[in-house]
């Protein structure tokens, strides 16, 4: 790393700067005003804090003009997963990402415990990933559709057999959760569902059995994610009923979801209603993710 950057834990008092930091490098939304970050950081902060309070690293770089960059982890079970890795312009190509890295990766990957990260940039950033041990994976598209038009288009849909979905109570939800999810993601987030079923609501399509084929987050704040099904085909209807809950209930001006590139299924469905990429990412791991076609990831994008 260059000289004139200073490296340090991150502190708890630190969340918000470092935030700020990252949704004004992310790409999600153009120059956005502080304002828009202040009202993100209180969408957000709960799912923020409870990402820092699991175990993990979080360190910083900062330089006379103030933060320059930060790294934040967290683990999971067999897991270990970099949730943010952002670096200001004025600090990139000084070797300041490669240094936060080694403090959150400083061994290799191993089977028992692997490495994931959400990667944004080109192809020097990808590489930089592949230093450490991991390898793209599947492409990670932010995907955007305006609510009117999205309502528009769904009323028109004359082909689409759905089938019907409920609310679960919470401890049903992170009970299935724990069921679905390792086998799509290679591991498991007990803690992570546990939070989200004090935030969101987990809506579910039911199999003949009593149990989920398919799994769908949902916040009062517009925020869709994850979903886990127990098959590609399966995955549309749970998240289209997501969107049809924010779009009639919320309203908000856009919706907004990340959808994985191989969610073939899923893709044909929100294409045709609409949605466009607004900006691709990669994920990254240093060991295979067995069901990525039938996962969507987190929105917002802290977490897989």
């Amino acid at each position: 790393m260059s000289e004139g950057f200073e490296l340090r834990p991150g502190r708890p008092g630190d969340l918000r700067e470092t935030f700020g930091l990252s949704v004004n490098t992310s790409g999600y939304r153009r120059e956005p005003t502080p304002e828009q970050i202040d009202g993100d950081w209180q969408r957000w902060r709960g799912l923020i804090e409870f990402n820092a309070a699991l175990p993990g690293c979080y360190w910083v770089v900062e330089d006379d003009a103030g933060l320059a960059g930060y790294a934040h982890s967290v683990e999971f079970e067999g897991m270990d997963e970099l949730t943010e890795l952002v670096v200001t312009e004025r600090a990139r190509g000084q070797g300041v990402a490669r240094r936060l890295l080694e403090k959150c990766w400083p061994t290799p990957p191993t089977p028992d415990v692997g490495r994931m990260a959400l990667a944004m940039g080109g192809n020097a950033d990808l590489s930089l990933y592949t230093t450490f041990g991991a390898m793209p994976i599947v492409g990670h598209w932010a995907m955007i559709q305006r609510t009117e038009s999205y309502k528009e288009r769904r009323s028109q849909e004359t082909d689409a057999t759905e089938h019907s979905i409920v609310a679960l109570s919470p401890d049903k939800a992170v009970a299935e959760w724990k069921r679905l999810e390792p086998d799509a993601i290679g591991h498991g987030r007990a803690a992570l569902h546990e939070f989200f079923a004090r935030d969101r609501t987990c809506l579910a399509m039911l199999g003949a059995d009593g149990n989920a084929e398919a799994l769908c987050w949902v916040s009062n704040d517009s925020d869709i994610g994850p979903a886990v099904a127990i098959s590609s085909e399966a995955l549309p209807d749970v998240v289209l009923a997501a969107l049809d809950r924010v779009a009639t209930t919320q309203e908000p001006e856009n919706l907004n979801i990340f959808v994985t590139t191989i969610s073939w299924w899923l893709l044909r469905r929100l294409r045709g209603l609409g949605f466009r990429v607004e900006w691709p990412n990669w994920i990254m791991c240093s060991v295979p993710l067995p069901g990525l076609d039938r996962y969507l990831p987190t929105y917002p994008a802290h977490l897989l």
